[in-house]
């Protein structure tokens, strides 16, 4: 595996208003000034924004930073977006990382964390999430577990403080997408993110293809950044929520024979 493969990050975005454009910015900024531009590029994925008057503005600030953007002709959903960053990294032999648009990067070195993250067999991780705070510094995402008692998928450590030393421990484990690593070998052998996720655990069932590949997802808590969680889809509206049961039903209909036990947590 090439040491100074580059890595890509894919920041999908969708705006209707001002004030979700200054987020996108921040995220952008923070992750310019958090990397090395050197083996790291951006590209982000405008999907069918409505207000394109401000994808308009976005376009000036990312051609600022000596990053891509990519406008898809329709709002197709998360994976579909994503898809167009993960394939143009695999058609390069590049690295992913994908990035929610709110994400705030607070410290350098986060990538660094990932890209050295070995998995239980000391191999390099396949995937790799990282320990998310919210803003307040309360712990939003250190890894996804499987509930027995609610038969559903949650993060580990949600709400616990961000110091909380449990959640300073790597851990093989499910990651979100709203902050997660690709290697371009896990991209060869597993592929892209399933389209057939408009909203909703396209994370996790990628994650279960990587485990069921025979391949591990790590949380690294040393890779840290803000995140301020579904601040992108706070708004309900009739195509989320139809997409969002779509996407369960679908998740189940794939995994809901698969034996989840090695997700669950001991109990001491």
């Amino acid at each position: 595996m090439p040491a100074d493969r580059p890595t890509l990050a894919v920041v999908p975005v969708y705006l209707r208003e001002a004030e979700e454009l200054d987020v996108v910015l921040r995220c952008l900024v923070s992750l310019w000034t958090s990397t090395d531009s050197a083996d790291t590029v951006a590209m982000i994925v405008d999907d069918g924004s409505p207000a394109t008057e401000l994808v308009d503005q976005l376009e000036v600030a990312v051609g600022e930073l000596g990053y891509m953007l990519h406008r898809q002709p329709e709002n197709g959903g998360f994976s579909r977006a994503v898809n167009v960053g993960l394939q143009r990294a695999l058609d390069a032999e590049a690295d992913a990382v994908l990035v929610n648009a709110d994400i705030e990067f607070f410290q350098h070195g986060w990538l660094d964390h990932m890209r050295a993250r070995l998995d239980t067999q000391k191999q390099p991780a396949a995937v790799v999430g990282a320990r998310l705070l919210y803003p307040t510094g309360l712990i939003q995402h250190g890894g996804i577990y499987f509930s027995l008692l609610k038969r559903d998928w949650f993060h580990r450590f949600h709400f616990g403080p961000g110091d909380l030393d449990q959640a300073q421990v790597p851990f093989r484990c499910p990651v979100t997408a709203a902050l997660q690593f690709i290697r371009w070998e896990t991209l060869d052998q597993v592929g892209l993110y399933d389209e057939g996720y408009r909203m909703c655990f396209e994370d996790v069932d990628y994650c279960l293809r990587v485990f069921e590949a025979g391949l591990e997802c790590i949380y690294e808590p040393a890779a840290a950044a803000y995140h301020l969680e579904k601040y992108f889809r706070s708004k309900p509206s009739p195509t989320i929520q139809q997409w969002t049961e779509a996407s369960t039903q679908r998740l189940w209909s794939r995994w809901g024979d698969t034996d989840l036990s090695q997700f669950i947590p001991e109990v001491l």
